[in-house]
């Protein structure tokens, strides 16, 4: 097979059938020029300016239409967002106020122990729910750092190289 006149990896973001069109074309440049020439993507909800202007061309307020489509679609996603954030923030908060009162409850117990002669019953108790408490907690932060660093690396990505210009 003959090399490709454009990167791979510019071939590999393309939809497979388009792929594997520009691969069986092995390497002709005129049979790739139409098989790129036949796809056309933008990303975003809205088409580019060009398309905007025809759609508006063809039906009288269809670029309103579509500039509100968008406008509702981001309008629902922002809502759906919020929805989760706020959602995540009051389990968050809930768990919080349960543990809390949970390990107050087993610190009574253990000095309630302690206080009736049960010293060595109490101090087990007493030192388990500590070393629980500081477990949940680095687990916690570990489990948040790890997060962090996906995220940014996430939002990182090299966008692919564009061959040369030959002009």
């Amino acid at each position: 097979m003959g090399s490709l006149p454009i990167p791979a990896e510019l071939v590999d973001a393309l939809p497979p059938p388009f792929q594997e069109a520009i691969r069986k074309a092995d390497g002709d440049p005129a049979a790739i020029s139409i098989i790129t020439a036949a796809f056309s993507a933008y990303r975003g909800p809205l088409p580019p300016a060009s398309e905007m202007r025809e759609y508006e061309d063809i039906l009288p307020g269809s670029a309103d239409r579509i500039l509100k489509m968008a406008e509702d679609q981001a309008r629902h996603r922002q809502g759906l967002e919020k929805t989760a954030v706020d959602g995540g923030s009051r389990r968050s908060w809930w768990g919080l106020f349960l543990g809390f009162g949970i390990s107050v409850i087993v610190i009574g117990a253990s000095v309630l122990l302690v206080l009736r002669g049960h010293t060595v019953a109490g101090t087990i108790l007493g030192s388990v729910d500590l070393v629980s408490l500081a477990a949940v907690f680095v687990i916690g932060q570990s489990g948040q750092r790890r997060e962090r660093i996906k995220k940014d690396a996430a939002s990182h990505i090299p966008a692919p190289s564009l061959p040369p210009d030959s002009n």
